[in-house]
């Protein structure tokens, strides 16, 4: 069983062997003196998990002066907790209760370069990057997630009927396909994507063998096919182009923002128009063979600036909403007009 509750002076030894467990990688041990200290002195909120009555995971928040601007304080999962949603689960409860006071604008934080990729899902951008910063190995990132006016672009989202979800890729955009494994998100773009099936509906896509996403594909069993817009051009190039194991900053240095979904343990792609969220249908011997990935559609969504009542409507929007459409070398093209035959 799962609790969270506040911290408690007897809980003190518990939370330095957390911080013990994951020094020297997420912490330098010159830092636990700090802690300690924190632990000992602080009237700020912490907060601890409990799973079957051990701790596995803290930390806190505090409010800084002024009471626009809060901070995220000491986190950390017991080292042989990670990856099974401690994190999340702690990040999230000191978000709801930063976002309950009123008058904060704004939350920041410092991270790691092992971190601050999870931090990202929950809309924290990078403002400054120290490297070694917190000790030989580990750069310190500074995050800011602002609190007002957040993903505005999200109030124009709306669900898309399943039995039409196709629509949504039957005009062969390029695409991009995101996944989440382990507590890693990937991004990449995909030419060659398309639906396959109506009920229930279906969609295929290839994955090279040699990219990240594919093994946070395979391991997780859900992925995310996002349709990318004219104004993510460079973004899509860059995710399409560059690796994560060759460049693990990759999602900031495109300039990629994620997103949630209440019921979606999955990264959603911030300014894209359309996204599919699809369950992995196995199938052994395509994907080996032939790099080809069935997935089910289980849920939809589309911008509606640009797909509304079950259809695209890109002569209405704006240059920047039309989809890409990748050639090679870099060349997309952008879809062109809307022609109707007589009937």
């Amino acid at each position: 069983m799962q609790t969270i509750r506040p911290y408690r002076a007897g809980d003190r030894d518990a939370c330095l062997a957390l911080f013990d467990g994951n020094a020297p990688r997420f912490f330098d041990p010159s830092e636990r003196a700090d802690f300690a200290a924190w632990l000992d002195t602080s009237t700020h909120p912490y907060l601890v998990i409990l799973h079957d009555g051990r701790i596995v995971a803290c930390g806190g928040h505090a409010i800084e002066a002024g009471g626009s601007v809060a901070s995220l304080c000491w986190g950390m999962v017991a080292q042989d907790a990670h990856g099974q949603g401690l994190g999340r689960a702690l990040t999230q409860a000191r978000l709801d209760a930063i976002r309950a006071m009123p008058g904060v604008a704004s939350v920041r934080m410092n991270t790691s370069q092992h971190t601050q990729q999870f931090y990202a899902r929950f809309g924290f951008e990078p403002v400054k990057v120290t490297p070694d910063g917190f000790g030989p190995g580990i750069d310190q990132w500074d995050m800011l997630l602002s609190l007002k006016g957040t993903e505005p672009e999200h109030g124009h989202i709306a669900p898309v009927p399943l039995e039409k979800a196709y629509r949504l890729l039957n005009h062969g955009p390029s695409i991009l396909v995101s996944a989440r494994h382990g507590g890693v998100d990937n991004v990449m773009a995909a030419a060659w994507a398309c639906a396959l099936d109506f009920a229930p509906p279906k969609l295929t896509v290839v994955l090279d063998k040699a990219t990240r996403t594919r093994a946070l594909v395979e391991g997780s069993g859900s992925f995310v096919i996002q349709v990318p817009t004219a104004a993510q051009l460079q973004l899509t190039h860059a995710v399409g182009t560059h690796g994560l194991d060759a460049q693990p900053d990759k999602l900031v240095r495109a300039g990629v923002r994620l997103f949630q979904r209440e019921g979606f343990d999955l990264p959603f792609v911030a300014g894209c128009s359309a996204w599919l969220a699809c369950r992995l249908i196995p199938e052994p011997h395509n994907q080996a063979a032939y790099d080809l990935f069935i997935g089910e559609v289980v849920g939809a969504w589309a911008d509606t600036r640009v797909f509304r009542d079950g259809h695209w409507h890109f002569e209405d929007a704006g240059p920047d909403w039309r989809s890409l459409h990748y050639i090679a070398g870099g060349r997309f093209y952008a879809i062109g007009e809307a022609l109707d035959v007589d009937t």
